[in-house]
C-alpha cells in the first residue's frame, strides 16, 4: 500500500515547522522544555534544536529535515514528502493521452478535469455521510466541510497530473482502558476520522463503478446498482467521472490513493484505478439510471471497526462498527459466528472497511445492535459471494 509520501509527488516546498515538529513527536522524539531560543528535541543520543520564531523559516527548516534525514539514513528529497503529507491523504487524479496531452493540456480540458474532480469529492463526502442513489442538491453539510479544507498541490509534470490533498483531523482522544474480565477478550481502537471515511469513500466508489459497471460486459443489473449504491456512488458521482471521459483530450482517467502515514492505512483498497474514455457513455447511462431508480440503502452501514469482543466458550462473538446512522456518528455491534468473527479480527489487523445489512435494534443503554446480519464483509471484497 503507497503512503502519501510514496507517491513520486515532488518536492515543491519544504514541510513548515509546524509539520516537521508534528511528524517529529509522531516519530518519537521528545520536546525538552522550551527556552528563549526554542526548544531542544531528543530521541536516544541524538538532539536537534527547533527556534522558537514566528511564520516559517526555509533556512531552519531545511536544517531541521537535513538532520532528520541523517538521523533516519535516508534524504532530504525523500523525507520531505513524508512529513509535508503526514498527516493527509493524498490522491492523484491523473488525465492521460499519449497524443492529445504530453507537456500541456487543453485548456477547456483541464478546467473539465478540475470542475469534476470537485464534484467527486463533494459526493463522495455526501455518501460517506449518507449512501443515495441521488443527492440532488441535498449535499450534507459534514461532506462540505471536508471539501473545504482540501487542497490541490502543485499538479505534475508529463501527464495533467491534480494532487489532491485532504487533512487529517486529529485524532480522537478516547480512554480504551476497561478492566480486564475474566474469559472476555476485548480489543479496542478508535474510530476512523471522517476525513479519512471520505477519501475511503472516493477510492471505494470508483473501484465499484470500474469493477461493478464498466468491467463486465453486460448492462448493470438492479442488484449492481444496489451493490455501487451502498459503497457510496451516487448519480451525481457518475455524471461528473463520465464528464472527464467524455472530453477529447482524455485517453484515460487514472486515480492513485496515497494514505497519511500518520494513520494506518486501509490495506486492500486499491493503489491505483484507471478507467478508459471509452466507458463514458456506460457510466453516464448509469447515472441515468439511478436518478430513474429508487435504491434504498437505509438497511446498509459501512465503517471501521472499533471492538472486538468474544467470551471464552461462546459460539460467537461480537463487533463494533463506526458508521454514520441518521444523520449522526454511531457505533452498531454485530455479532457473528465465531468462524466469522475470527475473519473480522484479520480484517481488523488490515484496517479494512466492513459493510453490513441487517435489521438494526436497540438494546441494553440505548446500545444500537444487529443480531443476525443478512451479510458482513469487508466493502473491498466487490465480487466476492455474499454472507
Amino acid at each position: 500500500m503507497l503512503h502519501a509520501g510514496s507517491l513520486g509527488v515532488p518536492v515543491v516546498r519544504l514541510p513548515t515547522l509546524a509539520q516537521l515538529r508534528t511528524y517529529m513527536e509522531y516519530s518519537g522524539w521528545v520536546c525538552q522544555p522550551p527556552g528563549i531560543g526554542g526548544s531542544l528535541w531528543g530521541k536516544g543520543e541524538a538532539r536537534i534544536g527547533v527556534p522558537a520564531i514566528e511564520g516559517n523559516n526555509s533556512i531552519i527548516a531545511k536544517g531541521i529535515l537535513d538532520r532528520l534525514a541523517t538521523h533516519e539514513g535516508t534524504t532530504a528529497a525523500l523525507l520531505g514528502p513524508r512529513i509535508r503529507y503526514h498527516r493527509m491523504d493524498v490522491t492523484l487524479l491523473r488525465a492521460a493521452n499519449d497524443h492529445r496531452i504530453t507537456d500541456t493540456i487543453p485548456f477547456e480540458t483541464a478546467s473539465t478535469v478540475i470542475s469534476s474532480a470537485r464534484k467527486l469529492l463533494r459526493a463522495a463526502g455526501t455518501t460517506a455521510w449518507n449512501e443515495r442513489s441521488e443527492i440532488g442538491g441535498n449535499y450534507a453539510r459534514r461532506g462540505d466541510e471536508v471539501l473545504r479544507k482540501a487542497r490541490m498541490d502543485h499538479t505534475q509534470e508529463g501527464s495533467f497530473i491534480i494532487p489532491l490533498l485532504v487533512p487529517l483531523s486529529e485524532p480522537e482522544h478516547r480512554s480504551y482502558e476497561q478492566p480486564a474480565l475474566p474469559g472476555v477478550e476485548v480489543l479496542l481502537s478508535p474510530p476512523e476520522p471522517f476525513e479519512r471515511r471520505v477519501t475511503r469513500t472516493f477510492a471505494q466508489s470508483i473501484m465499484a463503478v470500474k469493477e461493478i459497471i464498466v468491467d463486465p460486459e453486460h448492462s448493470p443489473t438492479k442488484s449492481d446498482l444496489y451493490s455501487v449504491v451502498e459503497r457510496g456512488v451516487s448519480r451525481e458521482f457518475c455524471s461528473a467521472l463520465a464528464q472527464i471521459l467524455a472530453e477529447p483530450a482524455v485517453g484515460e482517467f487514472e486515480t492513485r490513493f496515497g494514505w497519511a502515514e500518520s494513520l494506518p492505512a486501509p490495506s486492500t483498497m486499491p493503489d491505483s484505478v484507471v478507467i478508459d474514455s471509452d466507458a463514458s457513455q456506460k457510466i453516464e447511462e448509469v447515472a441515468i439510471q439511478l436518478k430513474r431508480s429508487h435504491i434504498d440503502a437505509r438497511s446498509t452501514f459501512s465503517g471501521s471497526i472499533v471492538e472486538l469482543r468474544h467470551v471464552t466458550d461462546e459460539p460467537f462473538g461480537w463487533i463494533t462498527i463506526s458508521t454514520v446512522r441518521r444523520g449522526r456518528i454511531s457505533e452498531i455491534r454485530i455479532r457473528l459466528p465465531f468462524e466469522r468473527y475470527q475473519e473480522a479480527v484479520s480484517w481488523h489487523h488490515a484496517q479494512r472497511a466492513v459493510i453490513v445489512e441487517g435489521q438494526v435494534r436497540i438494546g441494553p443503554g440505548r446500545r444500537l445492535i444487529v443480531d443476525d446480519p443478512v451479510k458482513c464483509r469487508p466493502i473491498d471484497e466487490i465480487l466476492l459471494p455474499l454472507l
